[in-house]
C-alpha cells in the first residue's frame, strides 16, 4: 500500500509531508492525533528534548541563509527541502534525546550538534537530497560516514548520540 502523505504546518515553519498507512478515517485521525501528542511530549523541556526551540531556531536559520552569499564569503543558500529534512530529523528523535545545537554551513547544509566535550562530539550534517553525513569523536575513538534519512534515525547514529549524552 502506498502511504498517505498529508501536509502539516508547524511551529511556523513550512509545510511538511507526513506519512501514515492509514487507510480509514479513524485510522487517519488516530495516526494524526498521534503526531500531535509526540509534539507535546518533545515541546516538554521536562523530558530533555525541548525540541520546538531547535524548530523555531532551524526556522529562522533557514530563512536568514535562504539567499547565496549569505555569509558575506560566497556560501550556498540553505534550500527549504534541507529544512524539511532536518525538522523531520529532530522530531524522529526519541523522547527524552538531548537537544542538538543547529547551524547552516556554507554548502547549503544544516548541521546538527551534540557537544559533550571536546573528545565527546558529534556533528551530522544534513544535505538537501537527505543525506546524514556525520563525524563524532568517543574519546580516542573516530566515527564517521554517510547514511540515508528515511524519516527514522538509522540506529548507528542512534547509539552514537547515546553515546556522546551518556559520558
Amino acid at each position: 500500500m502506498i502511504p498517505i502523505i498529508e501536509m502539516v504546518t508547524y511551529a511556523n515553519f513550512a509545510l511538511s509531508p507526513v506519512s501514515t498507512r492509514a487507510a480509514s478515517e479513524t485510522a487517519r485521525y488516530i495516526a494524526e492525533q498521534s503526531i500531535e501528542e509526540r509534539r507535546r511530549l518533545q515541546a516538554a523541556y521536562s523530558l530533555g528534548l525541548g525540541v520546538m526551540a531547535n524548530f523555531d531556531e532551524l526556522y529562522k536559520m533557514v530563512k536568514q541563509c535562504s539567499v547565496a552569499n549569505w555569509d558575506g564569503y560566497g556560501a550556498a543558500p540553505v534550500p527549504d527541502r534541507t529544512g524539511l529534512h532536518t525538522k523531520e530529523f529532530l522530531e524522529a528523535l526519541p523522547l527524552g534525546t538531548i537537544a542538538p545545537t543547529v547551524g547552516a554551513e556554507p554548502d547549503g547544509h544544516i548541521t546538527l550538534e551534540w557537544y559533550k566535550s571536546p573528545r565527546r562530539t558529534l556533528s551530522i550534517s544534513i544535505s538537501p537530497e537527505g543525506e546524514l553525513h556525520y563525524a563524532a569523536l568517543l574519546g580516542p575513538e573516530k566515527k564517521y560516514g554517510t547514511k540515508p534519512f528515511w524519516g527514522e534515525v538509522p540506529e548507528d547514529i542512534m547509539r552514537i548520540i547515546r553515546q556522546v549524552e551518556s559520558r
